[in-house]
């Protein structure tokens, strides 16, 4: 049985409908939809979705144990160590105005940092135009594979081959608004056929956890 086969299980056991467990966890019904068909099995709010369900988040992540959540709240529950890892390093985001940057895929290498994304990447921030939040030489981790939602990061990439780094304000009839990480600048909107990739950012990265290709 799939996470998609499960989430669909527990649903209807517990007679929650798409629309209503989107809004319990603040997700849109189209991000529960495609857990539930298995368009994707990645998604940072799996815990606030078991916790809204009150089943057991191993059963739903792996199908391990039980479906009911049958302990305290109070008690906690060991479920391994801290997995180590690296992932790619696919370039320099040198940083122009307005979360806009330019790539230089000259510079590569990888980060000491674990993900569950197969397509997980980092890209070193070059320059201050997201400061203080992102601060230049660290790095921001992309996971492709998770869906983002209303106020999430995102790195933003147009059909005509612009990049940015924003934040994801809200999609919604065919239109998308971003608004910038340090609110220095107004938002921006961008027809749906207008973007050609919307990748969440899922963490900002100390350089101390760079390895150059000669380290690795």
């Amino acid at each position: 049985m799939s996470l998609a086969d499960r989430l669909t299980l527990a649903m209807r056991i517990k007679g929650i409908s798409q629309a209503a467990l989107g809004e319990g966890v603040g997700v849109s019904q189209t991000t529960i939809w495609k857990l539930m068909n298995g368009k994707t099995s990645s998604n940072r709010k799996l815990y606030e979705i078991a916790d809204y369900l009150k089943i057991n988040l191993n059963w739903l992540v792996s199908g391990d144990g039980e479906m009911e959540n049958n302990q305290p709240k109070n008690e906690i529950e060991y479920i391994g160590n801290i997995k180590e890892g690296t992932i790619i390093v696919k370039g320099e985001a040198i940083m122009g105005t307005d979360g806009a940057f330019q790539m230089d895929e000259d510079f590569n290498g990888r980060l000491k940092f674990h993900s569950d994304d197969p397509h997980a990447f980092a890209l070193k921030v070059k320059g201050d135009s997201m400061f203080p939040r992102i601060n230049s030489g660290e790095f921001v981790v992309i996971e492709p594979n998770i869906v983002p939602c209303s106020g999430d990061e995102v790195l933003v990439r147009t059909k005509d081959g612009r990049n940015m780094i924003k934040k994801l304000e809200f999609h919604r009839d065919c239109v998308y608004r971003f608004t910038s990480i340090n609110q220095d600048h107004p938002p921006i909107t961008l027809d749906e056929n207008q973007v050609d990739k919307i990748m969440f950012v899922s963490a900002i990265v100390k350089s101390a956890r760079y390895l150059d290709v000669h380290e690795i």
